[in-house]
C-alpha cells in the first residue's frame, strides 16, 4: 500500500526528532503539548449530497494535531443506503492498512507507530446505493477512534421515478407486458428491447401486465441498472436495463 494513501498524514517521530525538547523515549505526558487523553473526533463540517445512482463524495474528518504514543484504531460505519468505496488515512512514514467490507457497509484501519501526530484529515469516499428510498433523506453513520464514536451524516437526494422508454400493452391472462414500440433515443433501445418482446420481471419482481410494469418501474430510481426478464420468440432471456425517466 502506498504510504501516501492512508487518511491522516501521520508523522512517525524518529530518533532525531524531539518531543517538546525531550527525546522520543520520554512519555507523551511528560512532553509539553503531547496530550494523549481520548478526545471525540470532530464531525465533518459539511454534509454531502448523494445522488442514487451518482458519483462518490468525500467526507473529511478534521485532525486534532495531537501526539499519540501508541497504535490508533479507526472503525467506520457507513450510513444506511450508502457504501464506502475508499478510505484515505494520508499516512506517511508508517504502516496503516485499510480494510473495507465487501458490501461497503464498514471500514477500518490502524495507524501503526509508537509516536505519531494526527495532522491531516481522515478521508472517506461514499456513494448512495441503488436501493435508496425514492424520497431520499438524511442518514447517519459513525466513526470510532480510540474507542470514542462520533456521528457523521449524508443527505441522499430525492429520486425520479422510473418508466419504460417505449410503449407496452398487457398480455392476456397476466402473462406480462408486450413491447409495442421502443424509443430509439432512450435507454430501453440501448438495452436491446425489441418489438414483441414480453417483459415478465424487473429486478426479480414479477410483471403481469402493462400496469404492473409501470408500477414496478415507478418504484425504482431512474438511472439505476436492473435485470429485466423477457421472452423473445419463445426464448427466455435477461436484458440489463438502465431505467428511463
Amino acid at each position: 500500500m502506498r504510504r501516501s494513501t492512508a487518511a491522516c498524514t501521520v508523522l512517525a517521530l524518529g530518533a532525531s526528532l524531539l518531543l517538546g525538547g525531550l527525546a522520543p523515549g520520554a512519555t507523551a505526558a511528560a512532553a509539553p503539548g503531547a496530550v494523549t487523553m481520548l478526545n471525540a473526533p470532530t464531525p465533518p463540517s459539511s454534509v454531502p449530497d448523494l445522488d442514487a445512482p451518482g458519483q462518490a463524495r468525500t467526507v473529511e474528518f478534521p485532525p486534532d494535531g495531537r501526539v499519540r504514543s501508541s497504535t490508533g484504531h479507526v472503525q467506520i460505519q457507513a450510513p444506511q443506503y450508502t457504501r464506502i468505496v475508499r478510505v484515505d488515512p494520508w499516512c506517511s512514514g508508517m504502516s496503516c492498512p485499510v480494510s473495507i467490507a465487501p458490501d461497503g457497509s464498514s471500514a477500518s484501519f490502524s495507524l501503526q507507530s509508537n509516536n505519531w501526530i494526527w495532522s491531516r484529515p481522515f478521508k472517506v469516499d461514499i456513494v448512495a446505493t441503488d436501493d435508496a428510498p425514492m424520497a431520499g433523506g438524511r442518514f447517519t453513520g459513525t466513526l470510532t477512534f480510540e474507542g470514542v464514536a462520533v456521528d457523521w451524516t449524508v443527505n441522499i437526494t430525492q429520486g425520479t421515478p422510473g418508466a419504460f422508454g417505449g410503449y407496452v400493452s398487457s398480455v392476456p391472462g397476466g402473462g406480462g407486458a408486450r413491447v409495442r414500440f421502443v424509443d430509439p433515443d432512450l435507454n430501453a433501445a440501448a438495452a436491446g428491447f425489441k418489438d414483441k418482446d414480453i417483459i415478465t420481471s424487473v429486478d426479480g419482481q414479477p410483471v403481469t401486465s402493462a400496469a404492473s410494469l409501470s408500477a414496478v418501474l415507478a418504484g425504482k430510481r431512474a438511472g439505476i441498472a436492473v435485470p429485466v426478464g423477457i421472452t423473445r420468440n419463445g426464448t427466455q432471456m435477461t436484458l440489463q436495463y438502465t431505467v428511463d425517466e
